[in-house]
């Protein structure tokens, strides 16, 4: 099968091996170079800090190319940006008869749409969306690490289909869930826990990681729940599966940056470099969930409504509403809240 993949960070040149792996055709595509000059090393010689590319996955800068290029498409890019990149793909004959899967976690901060909400507002048909997330980095699948994954659909068949294609046992194994919204709420969500964990990590409040993982767990199964999801699959790979890469193993970026703001003292500059603050989704997560927490209860009875004490505590001190040598012990304290929703 041809596969394409938009997008060619590190997480999307994975997801190119593992298709590859599995002997299909993959074409990557990237923004094209700024001043002719290329920056992306798999570009310049096939190679990142992870890994070198097989041959068999083609490159290009040409995004017509790419889209008509595959049977699916692959998308990994940063989640704030997927709206405008899509008004660029819309412009493609066709565009909207071909198979996508999003392999990216987040929530639209400025809508508070989920990603592929944005897919269907672009025209996209309901039975060629898929969502594929779970537990998993880079470094351990290179290097051949076993891990569990999760592909999510509004239509079975297709989320099926993708298992098959793209399932490898023993390395990569799938599960498969009907529960859409709640894959992507949830999927989005831990990154924030996962900031969540690094604040505590970095104040040495590291047994308050035990609390945070059931406490959360809580707040999004019933958050879940109140969209219309399965609280369920709060439990599941998609957010409690994925705590291990996320709350404690220092190749997250969500915990580095919530480790970092606390033994820095500081939300940005100096101490930060080598960490893109861009791609530490769950900064802009939590601001998306708490506009969607917001727009439902301004909607819902007040005995209905959600609340999001650990969401809200990340937002807070990520936009520096809460001082930060305050913010271990308030988060300490929402923590606590959220162990007693009801």
């Amino acid at each position: 099968m041809k596969v394409t993949v938009l997008g060619a960070g590190r997480w999307a040149s994975c997801i190119a091996y593992c298709v590859n792996r599995n002997k299909h055709n993959v074409l990557m595509w990237d923004l094209p170079p700024v001043d002719g000059v290329e920056t992306n090393p798999l570009f310049v010689n096939r190679k990142n800090a992870f890994m070198e590319l097989p041959k068999g996955i083609e490159l290009t800068h040409d995004l017509e190319r790419a889209v008509n290029f595959g049977e699916v498409i692959i998308i990994s890019i940063l989640s704030q940006q997927l709206d405008g990149f899509f008004a660029k793909i819309e412009k493609i004959k066709g565009y909207e008869n071909k198979k996508y899967c999003l392999n990216m976690k987040g929530v639209e901060v400025s809508t508070g749409r989920r990603l592929t909400e944005i897919l269907l507002d672009h025209g996209v048909k309901k039975e060629n969306i898929a969502v594929w997330v779970g537990p998993g980095h880079v470094q351990s699948i290179y290097a051949g690490q076993p891990t569990n994954m999760i592909i999510s659909a509004y239509h079975e068949d297709y989320a099926k289909f993708l298992i098959k294609q793209f399932e490898k046992h023993g390395v990569l194994d799938f599960v498969y869930s009907a529960d859409i919204i709640g894959t992507e709420i949830g999927a989005a969500a831990k990154n924030v826990i996962g900031i969540a964990s690094g604040i505590l990590e970095g104040a040495g409040l590291e047994q308050k990681k035990g609390p945070l993982m059931p406490a959360s767990v809580r707040e999004i199964s019933i958050f879940i729940d109140r969209l219309g999801g399965d609280a369920s699959t709060a439990w599941g790979l998609a957010f409690l599966g994925d705590f291990q890469a996320t709350l404690f193993d220092h190749n997250s970026k969500n915990l580095t940056y919530g480790k970092t703001i606390i033994e820095k003292g500081r939300l940005s500059g100096a101490g930060f470099e080598g960490l893109n603050i861009n791609s530490v989704e769950g900064i802009m997560t939590a601001k998306a969930l708490i506009k969607k927490q917001q727009e439902f209860n301004n909607r819902t009875a007040e005995n209905k409504q959600i609340k999001l004490p650990i969401v809200q505590a990340v937002d807070d001190i990520c936009s520096g509403r809460v001082p930060l040598k305050d913010a271990p012990l308030y988060l300490s304290n929402k923590i606590t809240e959220a162990i007693n929703l009801e």
